[in-house]
């Protein structure tokens, strides 16, 4: 007569192996969540800040180069100062080709680093902001 083992004895420990694989997919899954939302903060922070140096650089007697070091300014204060290095700004004036109207532009791109693909992995930002530039 044989002895016969119990029948949940074989599935003894698959609970540790079943909670470890789940585990790192879940904190995969973390980190691809934090960096959408970072590139997702990030992209706000830049497309406000390049939006607020167009309006300034819209102003009569001010220079666009005046919008893009406000804008940097503002992604300073936002994001700090190594942030705002990485996304550098550049102002200029933008004539429409059918009106004719001049805008002033602020454009400002660069990268980010990422928190889930390799390190050294970078994701691209690139935002403008434009106002209609006043001449009185």
């Amino acid at each position: 007569m044989s002895i016969r083992a119990h029948p949940l004895a074989e599935d003894r420990g698959s609970a540790v192996v079943d909670f470890c694989l789940m585990s790192v997919l879940l904190v995969m899954l973390l980190f691809a969540v934090l960096q959408v939302a970072a590139l997702f903060y990030v992209r706000s922070v830049a497309a406000s800040a390049a939006a607020d140096g167009a309006r300034y650089a819209a102003n009569a007697g001010v220079s666009p180069q005046a919008g893009a070091a406000r804008a940097t300014a503002l992604l300073g204060q936002a994001l700090g100062p190594a942030m705002a290095q990485r996304l550098p700004c550049e102002g200029g004036l933008v004539a429409e080709a059918d009106s004719g109207l001049v805008t002033a532009e602020v454009r400002c791109r660069g990268t980010i680093a990422s928190v889930l693909l390799p390190i050294g992995a970078l994701v691209r930002v690139e935002v403008s902001g434009q106002s209609l530039k006043d001449d009185r």
